[in-house]
């Protein structure tokens, strides 16, 4: 069969690639969609639509560039799809913004800065509470069952947490 790797090998080269670069393709994520929920699901979906798709990306190549493209498409699609009439903004725009070239992680820039100093002001059970959410990808049952509240209580204290973050960042944006 020659030298071709098994598609199955590659699929897991590139999901582990994925992981390695996540922070990455989140910090991209919300630059499109500044809600911290709905962009870890767009990086959910990003990481299936990638394992899907692993066979098209060529391995040596800019990885996390060909990650926040997938992302791009992917938030496009949850923000045309979002029954909300929430303020987002125009595929012209977008597009305008980030081009149709590949997106370059640097362009996360002062954002990405903003959000790692809110992070770092956050109230440390506030902070515990995000890390196992978006970092540990835990869900609030199970971080309540590990920290000994109820899923309620976990719900409520992390969109305290992440309307925090979203103030300070936005507070942090305003002031550069």
């Amino acid at each position: 069969m020659g030298n071709s790797p098994d598609p199955s090998e590659h699929t897991l080269q590139v999901q582990r690639l994925f992981v390695q670069h996540q922070q990455v393709v989140l910090y991209y994520v919300l630059t499109i969609e500044p809600n911290l929920g709905n962009a870890q699901d767009i990086v959910q979906e990003t990481f299936l639509t990638i394992s899907h798709k692993a066979a098209t990306y060529t391995l040596g190549t800019n990885f996390p560039a060909w990650a926040c493209t997938v992302a791009r498409y992917q938030a496009l699609q949850f923000q045309r799809s979002r029954a909300k009439s929430e303020a987002r903004l125009d595929d012209d725009v977008m597009e305008m913004l980030y081009g149709t070239e590949d997106p370059k992680p640097e362009i996360l820039g002062p954002r990405t800065e903003a959000l790692k100093k809110c992070l770092g002001k956050l109230a440390p059970k506030a902070a515990e509470l995000i890390r196992r959410r978006y970092h540990l990808g835990e869900m609030p049952e199970m971080i309540a069952e590990r920290i000994g509240w109820t899923p309620s209580a976990v719900r409520v204290a992390l969109t305290r947490a992440r309307q925090s973050l979203r103030t300070c960042v936005d507070r942090t944006m305003s002031n550069s």
